[in-house]
Protein backbone atom coordinates (compact mmCIF):
# COMPACT_ATOMS: atom_id res chain seq x y z
CA UNK A 1 0.00 0.00 0.00
CA UNK A 2 2.63 2.37 0.73
CA UNK A 3 4.62 2.17 -2.78
CA UNK A 4 0.96 2.50 -4.03
CA UNK A 5 0.42 5.46 -2.22
CA UNK A 6 4.14 7.04 -3.64
CA UNK A 7 3.31 5.83 -7.26
CA UNK A 8 -0.03 7.49 -6.80
CA UNK A 9 1.93 10.75 -5.92
CA UNK A 10 3.58 10.94 -8.94
CA UNK A 11 1.04 10.53 -10.83
CA UNK A 12 -2.19 12.61 -9.66
CA UNK A 13 -2.28 15.53 -7.96
CA UNK A 14 -4.59 15.10 -5.69
CA UNK A 15 -3.58 11.63 -3.34
CA UNK A 16 -6.38 10.32 -2.11
CA UNK A 17 -6.62 6.83 -0.59
CA UNK A 18 -8.54 5.54 -3.86
CA UNK A 19 -5.71 6.42 -6.31
CA UNK A 20 -3.70 3.89 -4.43
CA UNK A 21 -6.06 1.23 -4.63
CA UNK A 22 -6.74 1.61 -8.18
CA UNK A 23 -2.86 1.50 -9.35
CA UNK A 24 -2.70 -1.77 -6.83
CA UNK A 25 -6.01 -2.81 -9.05
CA UNK A 26 -4.06 -1.94 -12.28
CA UNK A 27 -1.11 -3.87 -11.44
CA UNK A 28 -2.89 -7.06 -10.59
CA UNK A 29 -4.89 -7.00 -13.70
CA UNK A 30 -1.73 -6.15 -15.79
CA UNK A 31 0.25 -9.40 -14.29
CA UNK A 32 -2.70 -11.99 -14.92
CA UNK A 33 -3.97 -10.11 -18.31
CA UNK A 34 -0.61 -8.66 -19.62
CA UNK A 35 -2.61 -5.66 -20.74
CA UNK A 36 -4.21 -2.96 -18.60
CA UNK A 37 -8.12 -2.72 -18.05
CA UNK A 38 -10.34 -0.84 -20.30
CA UNK A 39 -11.72 1.99 -18.74
CA UNK A 40 -15.14 2.85 -18.51
CA UNK A 41 -15.48 6.38 -17.83
CA UNK A 42 -17.98 8.47 -20.27
CA UNK A 43 -19.30 4.41 -21.18
CA UNK A 44 -22.15 4.81 -19.15
CA UNK A 45 -25.69 5.94 -20.62
CA UNK A 46 -26.51 9.12 -18.59
CA UNK A 47 -30.48 9.51 -20.32
CA UNK A 48 -33.36 7.22 -21.21
CA UNK A 49 -33.31 7.19 -25.24
CA UNK A 50 -37.05 7.47 -26.76
CA UNK A 51 -36.08 4.01 -28.73
CA UNK A 52 -35.25 1.91 -25.68
CA UNK A 53 -38.97 2.29 -24.76
CA UNK A 54 -41.06 -0.79 -25.68
CA UNK A 55 -44.28 0.78 -26.51
CA UNK A 56 -42.00 2.93 -28.93
CA UNK A 57 -39.73 0.44 -30.35
CA UNK A 58 -43.09 -1.72 -31.23
CA UNK A 59 -44.54 1.33 -33.10
CA UNK A 60 -41.31 1.48 -34.70
CA UNK A 61 -41.28 -2.10 -35.91
CA UNK A 62 -44.95 -1.93 -37.24
CA UNK A 63 -43.98 1.19 -39.67
CA UNK A 64 -41.16 -0.85 -40.69
CA UNK A 65 -42.67 -4.15 -41.47
CA UNK A 66 -45.36 -1.60 -43.69
CA UNK A 67 -43.15 -0.44 -45.56
CA UNK A 68 -41.74 -3.38 -47.07
CA UNK A 69 -38.29 -2.64 -48.52
CA UNK A 70 -38.91 0.81 -48.98
CA UNK A 71 -37.85 2.19 -45.89
CA UNK A 72 -34.57 4.52 -45.56
CA UNK A 73 -33.20 6.57 -42.79
CA UNK A 74 -34.97 9.58 -44.19
CA UNK A 75 -38.76 8.19 -44.43
CA UNK A 76 -37.98 6.87 -40.95
CA UNK A 77 -37.35 10.72 -40.31
CA UNK A 78 -40.35 11.51 -41.29
CA UNK A 79 -42.31 8.91 -39.95
CA UNK A 80 -40.81 9.62 -36.66
CA UNK A 81 -41.33 13.35 -36.84
CA UNK A 82 -44.85 13.48 -37.97
CA UNK A 83 -46.46 10.76 -36.69
CA UNK A 84 -44.40 9.00 -33.50
CA UNK A 85 -43.41 12.09 -31.79
CA UNK A 86 -46.82 13.22 -31.87
CA UNK A 87 -49.04 10.28 -31.12
CA UNK A 88 -47.09 9.62 -28.52
CA UNK A 89 -47.79 12.46 -26.58
CA UNK A 90 -43.91 13.90 -27.30
CA UNK A 91 -43.91 17.55 -26.92
CA UNK A 92 -39.98 18.51 -25.78
CA UNK A 93 -38.58 16.93 -28.98
CA UNK A 94 -40.11 17.90 -32.58
CA UNK A 95 -37.36 16.97 -34.62
CA UNK A 96 -34.22 14.25 -34.69
CA UNK A 97 -31.31 14.00 -36.65
CA UNK A 98 -31.04 11.95 -39.76
CA UNK A 99 -27.56 10.75 -38.18
CA UNK A 100 -30.10 9.21 -35.26
CA UNK A 101 -32.43 7.94 -37.12
CA UNK A 102 -29.49 5.78 -38.40
CA UNK A 103 -28.66 4.87 -35.03
CA UNK A 104 -32.50 3.57 -33.77
CA UNK A 105 -32.65 1.48 -37.10
CA UNK A 106 -29.52 0.27 -35.60
CA UNK A 107 -30.63 -0.25 -32.60
CA UNK A 108 -34.20 -1.98 -33.62
CA UNK A 109 -32.01 -4.56 -35.16
CA UNK A 110 -31.53 -3.07 -38.78
CA UNK A 111 -28.99 -2.25 -40.83
CA UNK A 112 -28.29 -1.48 -44.74
CA UNK A 113 -27.85 -4.57 -46.61
CA UNK A 114 -27.24 -5.17 -50.61
CA UNK A 115 -28.67 -7.82 -52.94
CA UNK A 116 -24.82 -9.11 -54.17
CA UNK A 117 -24.80 -10.24 -57.55
CA UNK A 118 -21.49 -12.48 -59.07
CA UNK A 119 -18.02 -10.48 -59.33
CA UNK A 120 -18.01 -9.62 -62.62
CA UNK A 121 -14.37 -10.24 -65.09
CA UNK A 122 -13.72 -8.22 -68.18
CA UNK A 123 -11.29 -7.52 -70.27
CA UNK A 124 -10.33 -4.09 -69.77
CA UNK A 125 -6.84 -4.38 -69.89
CA UNK A 126 -6.99 -7.20 -72.26
CA UNK A 127 -4.11 -6.55 -75.46
CA UNK A 128 -6.48 -6.01 -78.27
CA UNK A 129 -8.46 -4.19 -76.19
CA UNK A 130 -5.63 -1.77 -74.92
CA UNK A 131 -4.85 -1.41 -78.66
CA UNK A 132 -7.53 -0.45 -79.94
CA UNK A 133 -8.22 2.29 -77.00
CA UNK A 134 -5.04 3.87 -78.40
CA UNK A 135 -6.30 4.13 -81.74
CA UNK A 136 -9.70 5.11 -80.25
CA UNK A 137 -8.03 8.32 -77.92
CA UNK A 138 -5.69 9.30 -80.32
CA UNK A 139 -9.07 9.66 -83.05
CA UNK A 140 -11.16 11.37 -80.42
CA UNK A 141 -8.61 13.85 -79.48
CA UNK A 142 -8.05 14.82 -83.18
CA UNK A 143 -11.47 16.24 -83.24
CA UNK A 144 -11.18 17.72 -79.68
CA UNK A 145 -9.87 21.14 -81.03
CA UNK A 146 -13.01 21.78 -82.78
CA UNK A 147 -15.57 20.51 -79.51
CA UNK A 148 -16.24 23.52 -77.19
CA UNK A 149 -15.63 22.94 -73.46
CA UNK A 150 -17.64 23.25 -70.35
CA UNK A 151 -16.16 24.32 -67.49
CA UNK A 152 -17.18 25.42 -63.87
CA UNK A 153 -19.42 24.88 -61.46
CA UNK A 154 -22.21 25.89 -63.95
CA UNK A 155 -20.55 24.17 -66.94
CA UNK A 156 -20.24 27.73 -68.67
CA UNK A 157 -19.95 26.99 -72.68
CA UNK A 158 -15.88 28.00 -73.74
CA UNK A 159 -16.39 27.66 -77.45
CA UNK A 160 -13.46 26.13 -80.34
CA UNK A 161 -10.78 28.72 -81.52
CA UNK A 162 -11.78 27.70 -85.30
CA UNK A 163 -10.07 28.53 -88.76
CA UNK A 164 -12.55 30.43 -91.15
CA UNK A 165 -12.88 26.99 -93.05
CA UNK A 166 -13.54 24.79 -89.85
CA UNK A 167 -16.91 23.63 -88.49
CA UNK A 168 -17.37 22.72 -85.10
CA UNK A 169 -17.78 19.46 -83.97
CA UNK A 170 -20.49 18.25 -81.54
CA UNK A 171 -19.88 14.53 -79.45
CA UNK A 172 -23.37 13.17 -79.71
CA UNK A 173 -23.42 9.81 -77.73
CA UNK A 174 -25.48 6.70 -77.62
CA UNK A 175 -26.66 3.99 -75.78
CA UNK A 176 -29.12 1.29 -74.64
CA UNK A 177 -30.63 0.71 -70.77
CA UNK A 178 -33.34 -1.91 -70.12
CA UNK A 179 -35.62 -0.58 -66.63
CA UNK A 180 -37.44 -3.88 -65.26
CA UNK A 181 -40.84 -4.39 -63.63
CA UNK A 182 -39.05 -6.50 -60.77
CA UNK A 183 -36.03 -4.24 -59.88
CA UNK A 184 -35.94 -1.93 -57.24
CA UNK A 185 -33.29 -0.62 -54.63
CA UNK A 186 -29.96 -2.77 -54.49
CA UNK A 187 -29.57 -2.17 -50.91
CA UNK A 188 -32.63 -2.44 -48.07
CA UNK A 189 -32.94 -1.97 -44.60
CA UNK A 190 -33.30 -5.00 -43.05
CA UNK A 191 -33.05 -6.98 -39.76
CA UNK A 192 -29.29 -8.78 -39.87
CA UNK A 193 -29.64 -11.95 -41.81
CA UNK A 194 -33.00 -11.75 -43.02
CA UNK A 195 -32.47 -9.96 -46.68
CA UNK A 196 -36.07 -10.20 -48.06
CA UNK A 197 -36.71 -12.46 -50.89
CA UNK A 198 -37.10 -11.33 -54.46
CA UNK A 199 -39.51 -11.61 -57.18
CA UNK A 200 -38.02 -14.73 -59.45
CA UNK A 201 -36.73 -12.93 -62.66
CA UNK A 202 -36.65 -9.50 -64.36
CA UNK A 203 -39.98 -9.63 -65.18
CA UNK A 204 -41.20 -7.23 -68.02
CA UNK A 205 -39.09 -4.31 -68.90
CA UNK A 206 -39.10 -1.10 -71.29
CA UNK A 207 -36.13 -1.02 -73.62
CA UNK A 208 -35.21 2.98 -74.04
CA UNK A 209 -32.20 4.31 -76.91
CA UNK A 210 -31.30 7.66 -76.14
CA UNK A 211 -29.00 9.96 -77.53
CA UNK A 212 -26.95 12.65 -75.62
CA UNK A 213 -24.90 15.89 -75.99
CA UNK A 214 -22.70 18.03 -73.99
CA UNK A 215 -24.40 20.90 -75.70
CA UNK A 216 -28.11 20.26 -75.24
CA UNK A 217 -28.28 17.74 -72.98
CA UNK A 218 -31.12 15.51 -74.58
CA UNK A 219 -31.00 15.25 -78.18
CA UNK A 220 -34.43 17.08 -78.85
CA UNK A 221 -36.39 19.81 -79.94
CA UNK A 222 -38.21 22.38 -77.60
CA UNK A 223 -41.77 23.30 -78.59
CA UNK A 224 -41.05 25.96 -80.25
CA UNK A 225 -38.26 24.44 -82.69
CA UNK A 226 -40.68 21.35 -83.54
CA UNK A 227 -43.34 23.81 -84.34
CA UNK A 228 -41.11 25.19 -87.21
CA UNK A 229 -40.11 22.20 -87.84
CA UNK A 230 -43.33 19.54 -87.63
CA UNK A 231 -42.02 16.89 -90.17
CA UNK A 232 -38.93 16.11 -87.86
CA UNK A 233 -39.86 14.11 -84.53
CA UNK A 234 -39.60 15.98 -81.33
CA UNK A 235 -36.78 13.78 -79.70
CA UNK A 236 -34.42 11.10 -80.60
CA UNK A 237 -35.37 8.82 -77.81
CA UNK A 238 -37.29 5.52 -78.66
CA UNK A 239 -38.97 3.55 -76.54
CA UNK A 240 -39.26 -0.71 -77.02
CA UNK A 241 -40.82 -3.24 -75.12
CA UNK A 242 -39.15 -6.23 -75.59
CA UNK A 243 -40.34 -9.66 -75.94
CA UNK A 244 -41.16 -12.34 -78.84
CA UNK A 245 -44.88 -11.93 -78.21
CA UNK A 246 -44.65 -7.89 -77.59
CA UNK A 247 -42.81 -5.75 -79.78
CA UNK A 248 -40.11 -8.06 -81.05
CA UNK A 249 -36.05 -7.42 -80.05
CA UNK A 250 -33.71 -4.41 -80.96
CA UNK A 251 -31.82 -4.83 -83.83
CA UNK A 252 -29.41 -2.42 -85.99
CA UNK A 253 -32.01 -2.00 -88.18
CA UNK A 254 -33.65 -0.27 -85.31
CA UNK A 255 -31.46 1.77 -84.75
CA UNK A 256 -30.18 2.37 -88.42
CA UNK A 257 -33.81 3.93 -88.89
CA UNK A 258 -33.61 5.84 -85.28
CA UNK A 259 -30.19 7.60 -86.80
CA UNK A 260 -31.32 8.64 -89.99
CA UNK A 261 -34.80 9.36 -89.05
CA UNK A 262 -34.26 10.66 -85.74
CA UNK A 263 -31.08 11.43 -84.23
CA UNK A 264 -29.82 12.99 -88.00
CA UNK A 265 -32.46 15.37 -88.42
CA UNK A 266 -32.97 16.77 -84.99
CA UNK A 267 -28.56 17.64 -84.83
CA UNK A 268 -28.91 19.36 -88.17
CA UNK A 269 -32.21 21.30 -87.39
CA UNK A 270 -29.97 22.12 -83.66
CA UNK A 271 -27.17 22.55 -84.97
CA UNK A 272 -27.22 23.64 -88.99
CA UNK A 273 -23.40 24.41 -89.27
CA UNK A 274 -21.94 22.06 -87.18
CA UNK A 275 -20.71 18.22 -87.65
CA UNK A 276 -21.75 15.27 -85.54
CA UNK A 277 -19.60 12.62 -84.29
CA UNK A 278 -21.73 10.06 -83.36
CA UNK A 279 -20.42 7.54 -80.71
CA UNK A 280 -21.41 3.82 -80.28
CA UNK A 281 -20.73 1.07 -78.01
CA UNK A 282 -18.94 -1.78 -79.80
CA UNK A 283 -20.91 -4.39 -79.76
CA UNK A 284 -21.99 -6.45 -82.29
CA UNK A 285 -25.16 -5.30 -83.15
CA UNK A 286 -23.80 -1.71 -84.11
CA UNK A 287 -21.36 -3.76 -86.00
CA UNK A 288 -23.69 -5.40 -88.41
CA UNK A 289 -23.09 -5.13 -92.50
CA UNK A 290 -25.25 -3.71 -94.89
CA UNK A 291 -26.43 -7.08 -96.83
CA UNK A 292 -24.65 -6.15 -100.22
CA UNK A 293 -21.17 -5.51 -97.94
CA UNK A 294 -17.69 -6.67 -98.91
CA UNK A 295 -17.77 -9.84 -95.81
CA UNK A 296 -15.15 -12.43 -96.37
CA UNK A 297 -17.30 -14.55 -93.44
CA UNK A 298 -20.37 -14.63 -95.80
CA UNK A 299 -18.77 -15.99 -99.00
CA UNK A 300 -18.81 -19.76 -100.34
CA UNK A 301 -15.95 -20.42 -101.98
CA UNK A 302 -17.93 -21.41 -105.00
CA UNK A 303 -20.71 -19.23 -106.98
CA UNK A 304 -24.07 -18.94 -106.08
CA UNK A 305 -25.81 -20.66 -103.06
CA UNK A 306 -26.74 -18.78 -99.98
CA UNK A 307 -24.41 -16.11 -100.21
CA UNK A 308 -25.20 -12.50 -100.18
CA UNK A 309 -24.59 -10.78 -103.82
CA UNK A 310 -22.02 -7.82 -102.63
CA UNK A 311 -21.43 -4.52 -103.50
CA UNK A 312 -19.10 -3.78 -106.57
CA UNK A 313 -15.18 -2.54 -105.31
CA UNK A 314 -12.03 -2.10 -106.82
CA UNK A 315 -8.77 -3.21 -106.02
CA UNK A 316 -5.14 -2.90 -106.20
CA UNK A 317 -2.69 0.28 -106.93
CA UNK A 318 -4.85 0.87 -109.79
CA UNK A 319 -8.07 0.88 -108.47
CA UNK A 320 -9.42 -1.70 -110.79
CA UNK A 321 -12.92 -2.05 -111.61
CA UNK A 322 -14.22 -6.01 -110.14
CA UNK A 323 -17.91 -6.95 -110.27
CA UNK A 324 -19.06 -9.20 -107.24
CA UNK A 325 -21.37 -11.12 -109.25
CA UNK A 326 -21.65 -12.89 -112.74
CA UNK A 327 -23.25 -12.35 -116.16
CA UNK A 328 -26.08 -14.70 -114.80
CA UNK A 329 -26.78 -12.50 -111.71
CA UNK A 330 -25.34 -15.69 -109.14
CA UNK A 331 -22.61 -13.80 -106.91
CA UNK A 332 -19.37 -15.07 -107.36
CA UNK A 333 -17.31 -17.32 -105.04
CA UNK A 334 -13.64 -16.44 -103.26
CA UNK A 335 -11.85 -18.44 -105.71
CA UNK A 336 -13.31 -16.83 -108.91
CA UNK A 337 -12.73 -13.05 -106.98
CA UNK A 338 -9.05 -14.45 -106.09
CA UNK A 339 -8.81 -15.47 -110.04
CA UNK A 340 -9.55 -12.20 -110.56
CA UNK A 341 -6.95 -10.49 -108.33
CA UNK A 342 -4.31 -12.82 -109.62
CA UNK A 343 -3.94 -14.30 -105.82
CA UNK A 344 -5.09 -18.12 -106.24
CA UNK A 345 -3.22 -20.88 -105.60
CA UNK A 346 -3.79 -24.64 -106.35
CA UNK A 347 -5.08 -26.54 -103.44
CA UNK A 348 -6.58 -23.81 -101.32
CA UNK A 349 -9.56 -24.85 -99.10
CA UNK A 350 -12.27 -22.71 -98.05
CA UNK A 351 -10.79 -22.61 -94.64
CA UNK A 352 -8.01 -23.97 -93.24
CA UNK A 353 -7.86 -25.95 -89.77
CA UNK A 354 -6.27 -22.89 -87.64
CA UNK A 355 -8.73 -20.34 -88.72
CA UNK A 356 -11.76 -22.55 -87.78
CA UNK A 357 -10.38 -22.82 -84.52
CA UNK A 358 -9.78 -18.98 -84.61
CA UNK A 359 -6.16 -19.19 -83.74
CA UNK A 360 -4.76 -15.71 -84.56
CA UNK A 361 -1.34 -15.17 -85.78
CA UNK A 362 -0.82 -12.17 -88.13
CA UNK A 363 1.98 -14.01 -90.25
CA UNK A 364 -0.64 -16.57 -91.50
CA UNK A 365 -1.72 -14.56 -94.47
CA UNK A 366 -2.37 -16.83 -97.58
CA UNK A 367 -3.54 -20.81 -95.41
CA UNK A 368 -6.83 -20.37 -97.19
CA UNK A 369 -9.37 -18.44 -99.42
CA UNK A 370 -11.36 -16.95 -96.78
CA UNK A 371 -7.69 -15.76 -95.06
CA UNK A 372 -6.52 -14.31 -97.94
CA UNK A 373 -9.63 -12.31 -99.21
CA UNK A 374 -10.37 -11.03 -95.82
CA UNK A 375 -6.93 -9.01 -95.61
CA UNK A 376 -7.90 -7.56 -98.67
CA UNK A 377 -7.70 -3.21 -98.38
CA UNK A 378 -11.19 -3.39 -100.01
CA UNK A 379 -12.44 -5.87 -97.41
CA UNK A 380 -10.61 -4.46 -94.60
CA UNK A 381 -11.92 -0.73 -95.37
CA UNK A 382 -15.75 -2.09 -95.61
CA UNK A 383 -17.37 0.10 -92.43
CA UNK A 384 -20.57 -0.96 -91.01
CA UNK A 385 -24.13 0.27 -92.08
CA UNK A 386 -24.72 2.41 -88.79
CA UNK A 387 -21.42 3.96 -89.98
CA UNK A 388 -22.20 3.91 -93.54
CA UNK A 389 -25.49 5.64 -92.65
CA UNK A 390 -23.82 8.23 -91.07
CA UNK A 391 -20.64 9.27 -92.85
CA UNK A 392 -23.25 9.48 -96.10
CA UNK A 393 -25.27 11.95 -94.01
CA UNK A 394 -21.77 13.97 -93.41
CA UNK A 395 -21.41 13.64 -90.43
CA UNK A 396 -18.65 11.63 -88.33
CA UNK A 397 -18.97 7.96 -86.31
CA UNK A 398 -16.65 6.42 -83.38
CA UNK A 399 -16.52 3.51 -81.11
CA UNK A 400 -15.97 2.90 -77.83
CA UNK A 401 -13.32 0.49 -76.88
CA UNK A 402 -14.88 -2.65 -75.34
CA UNK A 403 -15.33 -3.27 -71.46
CA UNK A 404 -15.10 1.35 -71.29
CA UNK A 405 -18.21 2.11 -69.98
CA UNK A 406 -16.45 4.69 -68.11
CA UNK A 407 -15.98 6.44 -71.28
CA UNK A 408 -19.25 6.87 -72.34
CA UNK A 409 -21.11 9.37 -70.09
CA UNK A 410 -24.35 8.05 -70.87
CA UNK A 411 -23.60 5.40 -68.12
CA UNK A 412 -24.04 7.66 -65.71
CA UNK A 413 -27.73 8.73 -66.63
CA UNK A 414 -28.86 5.61 -66.64
CA UNK A 415 -27.24 5.36 -63.60
CA UNK A 416 -29.45 8.63 -62.33
CA UNK A 417 -32.18 7.72 -64.30
CA UNK A 418 -32.82 4.03 -62.06
CA UNK A 419 -31.99 6.13 -59.01
CA UNK A 420 -34.56 8.13 -59.32
CA UNK A 421 -36.98 5.02 -60.72
CA UNK A 422 -36.29 3.19 -57.39
CA UNK A 423 -36.75 5.52 -55.14
CA UNK A 424 -40.37 6.37 -56.74
CA UNK A 425 -41.87 3.29 -58.26
CA UNK A 426 -42.95 0.59 -56.78
CA UNK A 427 -42.35 -1.40 -59.71
CA UNK A 428 -45.31 -2.79 -60.86
CA UNK A 429 -46.13 -2.83 -64.49
CA UNK A 430 -48.24 0.20 -64.68
CA UNK A 431 -45.92 2.25 -62.50
CA UNK A 432 -43.24 1.41 -64.43
CA UNK A 433 -44.59 2.70 -67.78
CA UNK A 434 -45.00 6.08 -65.61
CA UNK A 435 -42.39 6.39 -63.91
CA UNK A 436 -39.50 5.87 -66.50
CA UNK A 437 -39.96 9.05 -68.80
CA UNK A 438 -40.26 11.03 -65.49
CA UNK A 439 -36.71 9.63 -64.77
CA UNK A 440 -35.21 10.22 -67.93
CA UNK A 441 -36.69 14.04 -67.82
CA UNK A 442 -35.16 14.48 -64.11
CA UNK A 443 -31.46 14.63 -65.16
CA UNK A 444 -30.87 18.21 -65.83
CA UNK A 445 -28.17 19.58 -68.73
CA UNK A 446 -25.79 20.85 -66.20
CA UNK A 447 -25.43 17.26 -64.55
CA UNK A 448 -25.05 15.79 -67.92
CA UNK A 449 -22.31 18.15 -68.70
CA UNK A 450 -20.80 16.90 -65.68
CA UNK A 451 -21.05 13.24 -66.61
CA UNK A 452 -19.46 13.74 -69.98
CA UNK A 453 -16.11 15.94 -67.98
CA UNK A 454 -15.68 13.01 -65.73
CA UNK A 455 -15.32 10.70 -69.04
CA UNK A 456 -13.06 13.49 -70.09
CA UNK A 457 -10.57 12.83 -67.24
CA UNK A 458 -10.68 9.21 -68.04
CA UNK A 459 -9.80 9.40 -71.38
CA UNK A 460 -7.03 12.00 -70.30
CA UNK A 461 -5.62 9.48 -67.66
CA UNK A 462 -5.48 6.85 -69.96
CA UNK A 463 -3.81 8.58 -72.48
CA UNK A 464 -1.21 9.39 -70.35
CA UNK A 465 -0.94 6.15 -69.50
CA UNK A 466 -2.63 5.90 -66.04
CA UNK A 467 -4.52 3.06 -65.49
CA UNK A 468 -6.30 0.51 -63.07
CA UNK A 469 -7.23 2.02 -59.67
CA UNK A 470 -4.66 4.55 -59.90
CA UNK A 471 -7.31 6.03 -62.69
CA UNK A 472 -10.01 5.57 -60.60
CA UNK A 473 -8.69 7.33 -57.55
CA UNK A 474 -7.71 10.44 -60.03
CA UNK A 475 -10.57 10.76 -61.55
CA UNK A 476 -12.84 10.69 -58.97
CA UNK A 477 -10.50 13.31 -56.32
CA UNK A 478 -10.00 16.11 -59.60
CA UNK A 479 -13.43 16.05 -60.22
CA UNK A 480 -13.56 19.78 -61.05
CA UNK A 481 -11.16 19.42 -63.75
CA UNK A 482 -11.90 18.34 -67.05
CA UNK A 483 -8.19 17.15 -67.37
CA UNK A 484 -5.76 15.86 -64.96
CA UNK A 485 -3.17 18.83 -63.91
CA UNK A 486 -0.15 18.23 -65.05
CA UNK A 487 2.03 17.86 -61.62
CA UNK A 488 -0.55 15.26 -60.73
CA UNK A 489 0.02 13.28 -63.73
CA UNK A 490 3.64 13.35 -62.73
CA UNK A 491 3.22 11.69 -59.60
CA UNK A 492 0.99 9.38 -60.40
CA UNK A 493 3.24 8.31 -63.09
CA UNK A 494 6.31 7.70 -60.74
CA UNK A 495 3.23 5.55 -58.78
CA UNK A 496 2.40 3.49 -61.79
Amino acid sequence: MKASKEAAQLIFIDCAPNRARSIQYWANFWLQNNHLPMSRQGKHQKTIRLIDDEDIAVKCHTWIRSQGRTTTPLKFKEFVEQKLLINSGITKKKTIAKATTTRWLNVLGYSFQSQKQGTYYDGHERPDVVEYRKLFLDKIYSYERYMAKYEGETMERIPPMLKSNNKEIILVTHDECIFYSNDGKRGVWTKTGELPLRKKGNGRSIMVSEFLSEECGRLKLNAQQHQENSSIPQEARTYLKPGKDREGYWTSEHLIDQVKTKAIPIFETLFPNCIGLFAFDNSSNHAAFRHDALVASKMNLKPGGKQPKMRNTVFGLNNQYQSMVNENGEPKGMKQVLIERGLWKNGLNADCQLCKDKVDDITRIDCCARRIISLQPDFLAQKSALEEAILEAGHLCIFYPKFHCELNFIERYWGAAKRYARENCDYSWSSLQRVVPVALESVDTIMIRKFARKAWRYMDLYRNGITGKLAEYAAKKYKSHRCIPDYVLVELNKVE
